[in-house]
């Protein structure tokens, strides 16, 4: 019997040194490899991603403006890498963020006019990451839909009108940031979250009592520079500020929880601001948006990359920021390669188009944009310029006697089939090249890349305009997720 209790003993010893050899062995792959699958999944990082509206990239400090005050995103813009070239997909805010939100182009997830939702079938940003056990929620401004395609957690409150605005005409709702403070107390600490703060700045209308005066303010070149100009300017700018207020207020509630070490922040826009040029337009001033990124451990300070991005990249970066599962079949391509290093390029083009707006600027156009030159067609040329890029009473009367003026009102009245800007040589793309002899060759070559990527999305011939004709009355094949106030 001892016999037998001496191999028992040895054999229940070696089964145990070999449980502990196992798992000296695995612990050591893991370090090796990285965490463990359940490791991964606890410990990966939070993501914020903030979303401005209406925001033109060259209007704020961390891209050169030196005439707006935005302390907060100058501060953020320190710790995180700048994308240089980075753009929205279309020019109007439900097209633009349903296409952030999906990673689909918009004439393939079906919002591609304003006012439009994307098709039920559609998958958004949230089961994406729901898949991979965050918790997703959104403050602030929603405008896509339908409901099943982008079930947020919302949390409620975060939507009210500007104070001291009350019985005045216009759009003046506002970000409250409070109930996000109770949202961070009261979450699951386990859990990892990816939270949307979706800003209603700089949305027009903009705060009726300026903090900048008519003198504070710059003009670009594009615009021309009247009183009117000014003053509106000013009020922008007033509204940047505010934006950049609640950038600094959502920073210090990741701070007073703990959350600001583990979390991603990634600050952006829809598109540019309501402004000739701007928001309704291909131009950069309308598709151009600021990227930020900031990851502590991860993405080199004040560092700065020319890669050239779209927004319908973000989902595939932030999923393999974290080690999850890029889905196949979106138009996104991660972009991690070039956070982590900012001397990796991207993308070769990028593409963003333009349907209309129910009430604004209705002429459908398509834009193809390389670091050196931009190409856009007009698929409807003969049709007038409307609000989105009417001129001022002031530019008009400007021009009748000052001839850069005019350049500019021209410019707002005429359309061309073709565009093409040399982007190195003309930054603020004042001066077409479509009909000179010189460009024949590369304007040729944009009109054989643009069919193949039109083609891609089934946008095809005047598709376009039979999917807008065929909408019902209210104009909302899927409907758009309201305000909640």
């Amino acid at each position: 019997m001892m016999i037998f209790k001496y191999w028992d003993k040895m054999f229940n010893e070696g089964i145990f040194l070999i449980r502990f050899m196992f798992i000296v062995v695995l612990a050591s792959y893991n370090s090796f490899h990285g965490m463990s699958y359940a490791q991964s999944k606890m410990d990966r990082p939070n993501i914020v991603l903030y979303l401005a509206d209406d925001l033109g990239t060259m209007d704020i400090g961390p891209y050169g403006n030196k005439h707006v005050k935005t302390p907060n995103l100058d501060k953020l813009s320190q710790k995180s890498i700048l994308f240089n070239q980075a753009f929205s997909t279309a020019t109007t805010c439900a097209p633009s963020r349903s296409a952030l939100f999906t990673g689909l182009y918009p004439q393939r997830n079906g919002s591609h006019s304003n006012r439009v939702a994307v098709r039920d079938t559609v998958k958004s940003i949230v089961q994406y990451f729901v898949n991979e056990g965050y918790r997703v929620a959104i403050a602030g401004k929603l405008d896509v839909g339908p409901r099943q395609v982008f079930p947020f957690e919302y949390i409620p409150g975060t939507n009210r009108r500007e104070p001291g605005t009350e019985g005045k005409k216009g759009m003046f709702p506002d970000l409250y940031l409070e109930p996000v403070d109770k949202w961070f107390a009261d979450r699951e600490p386990s859990q990892p979250f990816l939270l949307i703060v979706s800003d209603h700045s700089t949305h027009m209308s903009w705060p009726l009592h300026p903090e900048y005066t008519a003198e504070d303010v710059n003009i670009p070149p594009f615009h021309v520079d009247t009183k009117d100009t000014r003053q509106l300017r000013a009020r922008y700018y007033t509204d940047i500020t505010k934006l950049d207020y609640n950038v600094g207020e959502t920073m210090k509630m990741l701070e007073r929880h703990q959350l600001e070490d583990n979390t991603i922040v990634l600050f952006t826009a829809d598109q540019g601001p309501q402004l000739p040029f701007g928001k309704w337009t291909l131009y950069d001033y309308g598709v151009q948006v600021p990227l930020i990124v900031s990851w502590p451990g991860h993405v080199k300070k004040k560092s700065k990359t020319d890669a050239l991005v779209s927004h319908v990249d973000i989902i595939p970066t932030l999923l393999e920021m974290i080690g999850g599962k890029v889905p196949e079949g979106i138009d996104g391509q991660s972009f991690y390669s070039a956070v982590k290093d900012p001397n990796q390029s991207h993308r070769e083009s990028v593409f963003a188009n333009h349907n209309g707006d129910k009430f604004y600027d209705q002429s459908p156009s398509r834009m193809l944009r390389t670091s050196s030159y931009k190409y856009i067609v007009n698929l409807e040329p003969e049709m007038p310029a409307s609000a989105g890029k009417k001129p001022y009473p002031s530019w008009i009367k400007k021009a009748e006697i000052d001839a850069k003026a005019k350049v500019v009102v021209d410019r707002l009245n005429q359309r061309p089939a073709e565009e093409l800007y040399d982007l190195k040589a003309d930054r603020y793309e004042m001066k077409n090249l479509a009909g000179l002899p010189k460009y024949k060759k590369l304007i040729e070559g944009f009109r054989k890349q643009m069919e193949v990527v039109r083609n891609a999305q089934g946008d095809i011939g005047d598709n376009w305009k039979k999917d807008l004709e065929n909408l019902p009355a209210d104009n909302k094949p899927n409907p758009l997720i309201p305000y909640q106030f």
